[in-house]
């Protein structure tokens, strides 16, 4: 089902991009209707459509593109003689900002980057650190890098059963992870203008041992998240 879903998300990505592309070369010969608004295929109309599809799949983050798309539409359909883009920047910073509360409210109760407890909570914004997780009881967390970036060496942890869920949201940052070899990692993360790699060796497992699944969701916009091994 989650292949499924993946699979989808990057055919309707591959669609927006065939169509995008299609229309900026059709513009520049001059093809293009005067009757077709220019605004249908233009930066903000992207950016809604990305942000929807986020927020159909549960992704939060989708908020983000939605709002700055949605806004910087206004003035397509409604009279905004004083609009220009360089007054109202600063609403992207607040739609990131509002992103981010959504985000920790889910973790309220967990101290920010308190790495002695089971769950792992970690932000970066604007900077950048190092850290190390060793609870031996690991269920799990979130990790969030907005213009910043985060190394977790996760070498000395153990899983609590046999699956944990780890959420990420990278915008115009990075993410490291050092998990264990053993472990194995399945991506389910929304990437766009970004990447995910997992440079750990491939481990052959033994017949009949459990496998230790880490799933890694969440958003990865602008930036980029890498797994490395011990």
């Amino acid at each position: 089902m989650r292949n499924q879903e993946n699979r989808n998300q990057r055919a309707w990505l591959g669609v927006a991009f065939v169509t995008f592309g299609a229309y900026l070369l059709f513009r520049n010969l001059d093809l293009i209707p005067e009757f077709i608004p220019h605004y249908l295929f233009g930066w903000e109309m992207i950016f809604l459509v990305i942000g929807g599809s986020m927020i159909v799949t549960g992704r939060r983050e989708g908020l983000i593109f939605f709002f700055i798309g949605g806004f910087f539409l206004l003035p397509e359909f409604f009279y905004w003689p004083q609009f220009n883009l360089r007054t109202w920047w600063p609403a992207i910073l607040i739609a990131v900002g509002v992103s981010i509360i959504l985000r920790r409210r889910d973790h309220v109760k967990r101290a920010p980057g308190d790495l002695t407890d089971d769950y792992i909570e970690d932000t970066s914004i604007f900077g950048g650190s190092e850290k190390s997780f060793s609870s031996q009881n690991f269920k799990g967390g979130k990790i969030t890098s907005v213009f910043g970036g985060s190394e977790i060496n996760f070498s000395g942890a153990k899983m609590h059963g046999d699956e944990i869920i780890l959420d990420i949201f990278c915008l115009f940052g990075g993410n490291g992870l050092i998990v264990p070899n053993d472990w194995t990692v399945i991506n389910e993360s929304f990437v766009i203008f970004g990447g995910f790699a997992d440079k750990r060796p491939k481990v052959s497992y033994e017949p009949g041992a459990p496998k230790k699944v880490l799933r890694i969701k969440g958003s990865v916009i602008f930036g980029g998240a890498e797994v490395k091994g011990v």
